[in-house]
């Protein structure tokens, strides 16, 4: 059985078990399906957080705030989950370049993509400006967050 197919298996078991068992503060359980191309989590904790390896592995960097550089995660990261709180400014705009310059994507509260290797996701805002239409993976400079996903 492929690692993909133990994942899928493992996160559809974990969407089960949200919705038959009392959600707790500290449980990160996952929800939503895999045909969307992220995933719901539980527990918000106001942080974006990357990861630069896939499915939450290699180094974290997280910000409560925005941010026009990040640092040792730039242009290095392939899972991005915004645990953001629910509310005002509550969807992340991810940037290629730093101080919210170039094309940008936009990730949605409670939102997570676990792997951005497979270039399903891509700078779909900003047409005519740089990297727009390019894959987000290893290619984020800085974020801002904002109140909602719109193109713009």
């Amino acid at each position: 059985m492929s690692v993909k197919r133990v994942l899928t298996l493992a996160a559809s078991a974990a969407a089960v078990a949200v919705l038959f068992s009392p959600a707790t503060g500290a449980s990160a359980l996952e929800s939503g399906s895999e045909g969307s191309k992220s995933v719901r989590l539980a527990s918000a904790d106001g942080f974006l957080h990357v990861y630069t390896q896939p499915y939450g592995g290699g180094r974290e960097c997280k910000w409560s705030g925005n941010s026009n550089d990040w640092g040792t995660c730039r242009n290095l990261t392939s899972d991005i989950w915004n645990n953001g709180y629910a509310g005002g400014l509550d969807a992340v705009d991810l940037y290629t370049a730093p101080n919210a310059g170039g094309a940008h994507a936009c990730i949605s509260q409670g939102d997570r993509w676990w792997d951005t290797t497979t270039g399903n996701y891509r700078f779909t805002y900003g047409a005519g400006l740089e990297q727009f239409g390019a894959s987000v993976n290893n290619n984020i400079s800085s974020h801002r967050w904002v109140d909602y996903c719109s193109q713009g």
